[in-house]
């Protein structure tokens, strides 16, 4: 059975969920059958070549929920982040399962209020965090759980993403706290390095399927980028509530392309992964073991395993409003610590034209972020100058996050 797919969209990455359907139709797995294009005359050529693939256009996103029901059955939503938690709804209460881009959504009510509708119209709401669909991070799960590993004692990563004014000027809300009157709260840790906080709550997690619940966050962000609202440099602490510790340091204003690079310590070894899924196993006894994901693609799985699900071929998907919820409790958690984002002077920050485009570096901010993180401390523990410390903050029991009170 072929599973019928709509995406809403044609542009940025939009393009990255056409991509992965198309591979499903190789295989026989899933067909794109509708895609929303609201701009037809922006986008008139990609239209054209859809119409010719035999793709029905639609003009917007409720008439797609109100005709295409006997004709798609997953919808995919490669949408701005506020957009997410309205459109999700209104495909599940419509009938329709729904594949939706990371980041989840920005508040944990509105992650709750999804949750409710996924419970009440029993559709599915599938989260693209494609890590969590992958065979590496899945193995090191199962290795802690069944003791192997031994007993978790912390998690940190580490990454360092340079991003050029080009980055924050590809879309409107890129770089933003709000935008239209909507929480956006773009930043390295709601967006571009999002997976990675994710993989580390996951993999602290106490069942298969479940993320760690979380106790406390205690974090700080910055800002070096002279044009935008939202963070680029964050650090954060978190402690779940079997106590442990959670600690990520990630930058948009680096030197160097670094990573990301996860080290999960626990008392029997200490395990390396990187984004390539690369994954090195240090015993204490000093046997080394290395894997990798065995060829298996994790950015096709966010497509292919919800076409499985919908097929009835598996009971669980892997990533969903479920599991990532710790998740927007970090993020929520993240602003009720640090409170707000920190420029960062500008005797520390050097804006320049590099090909055309604008860079922005941080004095030494690699250096600064190795080192806090061998030492699990936040910036402003190790002493920087232009670091500030702030709260730690309970993070049990927390159903509603409104910066403007």
């Amino acid at each position: 059975m072929s599973v019928r797919f709509a995406i809403v969209g044609v542009r940025n990455f939009a393009n990255a969920h056409y991509r992965r359907v198309k591979q499903l139709e190789e295989t026989g797995e899933g067909k794109l059958v509708a895609v929303v294009v609201t701009d037809q005359k922006r986008n008139a050529k990609r239209v054209e070549e859809l119409k010719a693939e035999g793709v029905t256009i639609y003009n917007y996103y409720e008439q797609l929920l109100n005709e295409a029901k006997d004709t798609v059955d997953i919808i995919c939503l490669p949408t701005s982040i506020p957009s997410h938690g309205e459109l999700a709804a209104k495909a599940m209460l419509a009938g329709y399962d729904v594949i939706m881009e990371k980041p989840p959504v920005p508040t944990i009510d509105e992650m709750d209020y999804l949750r409710r509708v996924e419970q009440e119209t029993g559709k599915f709401c599938s989260v693209g965090f494609q890590f969590m669909h992958s065979r590496t991070i899945h193995k090191l799960k199962k290795m802690l759980l069944n003791g192997e590993l031994g007993k978790l004692q912390n998690i940190a990563t580490r990454g360092y993403w340079p991003r050029l004014k080009s980055y924050y000027d590809r879309n409107a809300w890129a770089g933003r706290l709000v935008y239209n009157s909507q929480l956006v709260l773009d930043g390295p840790v709601h967006n571009a390095l999002a997976h990675y906080l994710q993989n580390m709550l996951f993999l602290a997690g106490t069942t298969e399927q479940d993320s760690a619940e979380l106790k406390t966050i205690r974090a700080e962000m910055y800002r070096g980028h002279t044009y935008i609202q939202s963070s680029d440099t964050t650090c954060l602490e978190i402690k779940t509530k079997d106590d442990v510790g959670i600690y990520f340091y990630v930058t948009h204003c680096p030197d160097v392309n670094y990573g990301p690079v996860t080290e999960i310590v626990t008392d029997k070894a200490v395990v390396t992964w990187v984004n390539t899924e690369k994954t090195k196993i240090t015993w204490n006894d000093g046997r080394v073991e290395e894997f990798d994901n065995e060829g298996l693609d994790p950015y096709l799985e966010v497509f292919r395993l919800p076409a499985k699900k919908f097929r009835g071929e598996i009971d669980q998907l892997p990533s969903t409003l479920e599991n990532t919820r710790s998740f927007v409790l970090a993020v929520n958690g993240l602003y009720l610590s640090s409170k707000k984002v920190r420029e960062i002077p500008a005797e520390y920050v050097k804006e320049f034209e590099e090909k055309g485009d604008l860079r922005t570096l941080v004095q030494d901010i690699v250096p600064l972020m190795d080192k806090a993180c061998a030492e699990r401390k936040l910036l402003s523990d190790i002493g920087v100058e232009w670091a500030q410390p702030t709260e730690t903050v309970s993070l049990e029991g927390l159903t509603e996050f409104n910066p403007f009170k």
